[in-house]
């Protein structure tokens, strides 16, 4: 169980980079058919959820990056490489992608959406370091309690 939990550290952000990755490959028709899709079916303009796949995305990135590195140094308190490191690949390849989509037929690349990038890995991030910090201190508070309510 524990090998599966290291290599699904390391598959994870690559699986998110992947179809992050696919959806830029789409060309401007199937792009708008699909975020028209979303935005109906949650009732938002088609601008609105075009950044909110931006955001949830690449969150989902940095969430991924953060648990990848904490895998890293699994006893040790949020350090520099637990987050400078996500934020640092998040906005490299939220960069990355943009200049991909100039490729694509119909597409544009936009500033605006590496800087959501960056924000939206940043929250994935803190998102992490809240659920470990939570999840450790719920554990200690187990273990300490627990043993002297048992006996």
């Amino acid at each position: 169980m524990i090998i599966f939990k290291k290599w699904w550290r390391i598959i994870f952000p690559i699986i998110i980079a992947i179809i992050i990755w696919y959806f830029s490959s789409q060309n401007a028709e199937i792009s708008s058919q699909q975020s028209l899709f979303f935005a109906q079916l949650f009732g938002v303009t088609d601008q609105f959820a075009r950044k909110m796949a931006h955001f949830i995305l690449f969150a989902l990135f940095g969430y991924s990056l953060c648990s990848f590195f904490k895998g890293r140094e699994p006893n040790v308190f949020p350090t520099h490489s637990l987050v400078l490191y996500p934020v640092i690949i998040t906005t490299v390849y939220g960069a990355i992608d943009e200049v991909h989509q100039i490729t694509v037929l119909g597409r544009a690349g936009e500033i605006g959406d590496v800087i959501i990038d960056t924000f939206a890995g940043i929250c994935g991030i803190c998102a992490y370091i809240a659920i470990f910090c939570f999840y450790r201190r719920w554990r200690m508070h187990k273990i300490y309690y627990g043993t002297a309510i048992t006996k």
